[in-house]
């Protein structure tokens, strides 16, 4: 092998290392703390598809309610509703107010409401506003979807990693309003809620409680309880006869 040679192959030979370190580095590049808790989110809800469950106000003060932003306090005014969830986009609540039944329906980003005995019916759209449309984690579950409209950080946050928990910042594409959640680092159900404005002044905040994992796929707590901006508890809801995965047809939802 003449000198000429063996310089090209020492030269080829640097240049496929060079691309293997390249490739090397490209693979170990470190992942965030929010791909690794979508990651961990990913992998716990395996699985899950759609949840149906029946939620009972247990307790109201009607005088904090009016001091809570009705999309929050809107299902307060039934005794009990049927809430369906399924992925990823859509839900559906059905309640009655004295004689005549409600259908409260989201569909990506349509909002639906209707009245069937007294032939009413609204259709909203909020392509470009995705904070007016309700969806699983206004139910308290915790799924993939939580990033399918929002921005996520999670926060560093000493008091809440000494509680055990993982304390996530979240926002919208548009509007300056502040959202956090807290939530239990070893099984990732909700514990906590808060919506903020910009200067940081409290508007609403949810507590969870009571967590159960229903079919192996899905944790959720069964124990709502939302307090106004003052401290004063609004509401408590109970969660019960809970089923996932029944599969119930896209025509509910239209």
């Amino acid at each position: 092998m003449n000198y000429r040679t063996l310089t090209l192959t020492v030269l080829v030979a640097a240049l496929a290392a060079a691309a293997g370190y390249a490739d090397l580095v490209e693979t170990a590049k470190p992942v965030s703390p929010e791909e690794q808790l979508k990651s961990r989110i990913t992998e716990g809800t395996q699985g899950f598809s759609d949840i149906k469950m029946d939620v009972t106000v247990t307790q109201k003060d009607k005088k904090a309610l009016t001091r809570v932003e009705s999309s929050y306090s809107r299902l307060y005014d039934f005794k009990s509703a049927t809430i369906y969830v399924k992925q990823p986009d859509k839900m559906r609540t059905e309640g009655r107010l004295g004689m005549i039944r409600f259908e409260y329906i989201i569909n990506g980003s349509d909002k639906i409401v209707r009245a069937p005995t007294i032939n009413f019916n609204k259709r909203e759209k909020y392509p470009d506003e995705p904070a007016k449309v309700q969806d699983a984690l206004d139910t308290g579950l915790i799924t993939p979807s939580l990033w399918r409209t929002r921005s996520i950080q999670i926060v560093d946050d000493a008091e809440a990693a000494a509680a055990g928990e993982i304390k996530v910042r979240y926002s919208y594409p548009a509007g300056d309003m502040q959202y956090l959640i807290w939530l239990d680092e070893k099984d990732l159900w909700l514990k906590r809620f808060e919506k903020r404005q910009a200067d940081g002044t409290l508007e609403v905040r949810f507590v969870y409680s009571n967590p159960q994992r229903f079919g192996e796929v899905i944790w959720m707590p069964t124990r709502t309880e939302m307090y106004a901006a003052d401290g004063a508890k609004a509401g408590t809801l109970e969660s019960s006869k809970v089923e996932v995965n029944i599969n119930p047809p896209d025509t509910m939802f239209q």
